[in-house]
C-alpha cells in the first residue's frame, strides 16, 4: 500500500492534531521525563518572537512629535504632548507604552525605525508571508526562516519541540524540512487524547514499541511517534514545574505561558506569540491604545519574570508586525495598511537605543513611508550575534547587521 503523503505534510499535520487535542492519548507518555540539551544550539540561549498582528500604526507607536507634518496629516489621531513619553526632542512612545519606556529607561530595549523591505505589499496574508518566509518580494518561499534555521542547526538530541508557538495556528515562519516547531495554547494539556475506540493508546503503544522493520516509511513513522510522545511528555513536565495546573492566573496572555516554560527548563530554543489584531482601519484611537497597553504591559511583566527567575541572560525578545499604516489617517478615523514600522528588540544583552533614521514623512512612496532598514538585517543580528550561526545559509542572501546585541 503506498501512502501519498510527505515528510514535511506529515509532521505538520501532526503538529496541528496535537494542538487540537484530537490525537491520541499516547503522547502524554513516556520513558524519561528528563529534558535534552540541544546539539547545534548556541549554549540555552532562547529566542521569543512577538508578532503584532495585522499591522500595527508605527507612527502612533513611536510619535514623530516635533514634526508639523505628523499633526497635519493625522488632525484627530495625532498624540499630543500630554501623551507623549519623550525617547529624545523629536521622537516619543505612546503613553500607553509605559512598560516599554521602562525596559527603555533600564537600556534593555533597542528600537529599530523605518523596517521594510523592496517593493513593499500591503495585503496581510502576502506581506505575512514575506516576513515569516524572510523572502523578496516577488519570490515565493516554501520554507520559513526559522525552519531553515532548525534545518541547517538542530542535530542529535533535538525534537518538535526545538520551536513552540502559543498560536491557533502553526507559523509559517517554522516550516522546514525536519519538521520541528510545534502548536498549542496549554502546556498542561498538550498531546494527543484517546479516541472512543477502547484498544487506541495500546494499539499505538505497541507499534511505538515494535523494531525497525527495514521498510523506511514504518521506520520513520516510528521515529515520528517516538519523537512525539517524548515531546509531548517533556512539555506536561515542563508544564507541571512551572505549575500550569494549580495556577490559571493570566491564562490568556501567551508571554506568561512562555515565561513558564523557560522556568520550567523545557528544551524550546524559539517561542512565536501573537497579538492583536492592529488592523486598525476605522475607530482606532481607543483600540489602538488598547492594544499597545495590553501588549507593553505584557513584554515588561515578561521581561521582569526573567529577571526575578535569574533568566534574562538567556533570553532575547523581538517584535514585529507585517507593515505600517499610512502616514495620513483615513475618513474613519483610522489607518489603512501601509510600509515601514518599527521592531523592538529587549533583553539584558541587548545594546540599548534607537538605531535607523527617524521616520521622512514629506518624501513618501504613494503616502507611505520608504524603509530604511530591511527586516532580515534584523534577523541576521539574530542570527549572527544571538545564536552565533550563518545566517547566509538560512536567509539565503547576505545581509548587514546591525550592532544591537553585545
Amino acid at each position: 500500500m503506498h501512502i501519498a503523503v510527505s515528510r514535511r505534510q506529515f509532521l505538520k499535520s501532526s503538529a496541528i492534531f496535537a494542538t487540537a487535542g484530537m490525537a491520541p492519548a499516547f503522547l502524554t507518555r513516556s520513558a524519561s521525563g528528563v529534558a535534552l540539551p540541544i546539539n547545534g544550539f548556541k549554549d540555552d540561549r532562547v529566542l521569543v518572537v512577538i508578532q503584532l498582528s495585522g499591522g500595527n500604526d508605527g507612527l502612533n507607536t513611536v510619535v514623530p512629535y516635533s514634526n508639523d507634518v505628523y499633526y497635519q496629516n493625522r488632525p484627530s489621531l495625532g498624540l499630543k504632548e500630554d501623551r507623549l513619553l519623550k525617547l529624545n526632542d523629536d521622537l516619543a512612545f505612546n503613553d500607553k507604552l509605559e512598560g516599554l519606556m521602562r525596559l527603555y529607561d533600564d537600556g534593555k530595549l533597542g528600537l529599530v525605525q523605518n523596517v521594510g523591505y523592496p517593493n513593499p505589499d500591503r495585503s496581510h496574508f502576502r506581506s505575512m508571508e514575506i516576513w515569516h518566509t524572510a523572502s523578496d518580494s516577488d519570490a515565493f518561499v516554501g520554507s520559513g526562516w526559522i525552519g531553515r534555521y532548525f534545518d541547517n542547526t538542530c542535530s542529535g538530541s533535538a525534537r518538535p519541540q526545538a520551536g513552540v508557538a502559543i498560536t491557533n495556528e502553526r507559523p509559517q515562519a517554522f516550516d522546514g524540512e525536519e519538521g520541528f516547531g510545534v502548536v498549542f495554547d496549554r502546556p498542561e494539556r498538550f498531546g494527543w487524547r484517546p479516541g472512543k475506540g477502547g484498544d487506541t493508546l495500546d494499539r499505538f503503544t505497541e507499534l511505538n514499541e515494535e523494531k525497525r522493520t527495514g521498510n523506511p516509511t514504518l521506520d520513520f513513522l516510528q521515529r515520528t511517534t517516538s519523537n512525539a510522545i517524548m515531546s509531548s511528555h517533556e512539555v506536561r513536565e515542563a508544564a507541571d514545574r512551572a505549575g500550569f495546573e494549580s495556577n490559571t492566573r493570566g491564562r490568556n496572555d501567551p508571554l506568561r505561558t512562555v515565561a513558564g516554560l523557560i522556568k520550567g527548563d523545557l528544551a524550546t530554543r524559539i517561542y512565536y506569540v501573537s497579538m492583536g489584531s492592529f488592523d486598525t482601519h476605522a475607530g482606532q484611537a481607543g483600540k489602538h491604545d488598547s492594544l499597545l497597553q495590553q501588549f507593553s504591559s505584557s513584554l515588561a511583566e515578561f521581561q521582569e519574570s526573567l529577571e526575578r527567575e535569574g533568566l534574562a541572560d538567556r533570553v532575547l525578545t523581538m517584535v514585529f508586525s507585517e507593515f505600517g499604516r499610512r502616514v495620513g489617517q483615513n475618513a474613519s478615523g483610522g489607518t489603512d495598511h501601509g510600509t515601514a514600522a518599527p521592531m523592538f528588540l529587549v533583553g539584558s544583552n541587548v545594546r540599548p537605543g534607537l538605531y535607523g533614521a527617524m521616520p521622512d514623512l514629506t518624501d513618501l512612496d504613494n503616502g507611505d513611508l520608504k524603509y530604511k532598514v530591511d527586516f532580515r538585517s534584523v534577523y541576521a543580528t539574530v542570527l549572527e550575534d544571538w545564536f552565533e550561526t550563518d545566517s547566509k545559509a538560512i536567509l539565503q542572501q547576505q545581509f548587514d547587521t546591525l550592532p544591537l546585541i553585545g
